[in-house]
């Protein structure tokens, strides 16, 4: 088996990568949301919001209501980050020479 076609195997992009993508960050997001949900409702860490300080029930909604839009930003940027390579990866496949046996 020559590098070509190894390299090959991986250049395919997967369906619903993304859909994998933003599901696995969801739920590694989900710890410190729950940690960062205690710590604010408890009022021993403050939420940012509009550059005032936030506790208790509002820091909380701010937290849950903010979440998935971060969630779905470190989707996108790893999502890009992956067609990148992608790209690069099948340039790089095409400057390969065939192994003609």
């Amino acid at each position: 088996m020559n590098v070509k076609t190894t390299l090959s195997k991986y250049s395919g992009k997967p369906t619903s990568l993304f859909k994998k993508i933003f599901v696995t960050f969801s739920f590694a997001y989900l710890p410190f949301l729950v940690l960062f949900v205690i710590l604010v409702s408890f009022g021993f860490m403050p939420v940012n919001f509009n550059n005032e300080d936030v506790y208790g029930l509002k820091g909380v909604v701010v937290l849950v209501c903010f979440a998935p839009i971060f969630v779905f930003m470190f989707s996108i940027f790893a999502y890009l980050w992956f067609l990148f390579g992608n790209f690069v990866l099948q340039r790089f496949i095409t400057l390969l020479p065939d192994n003609k046996q």
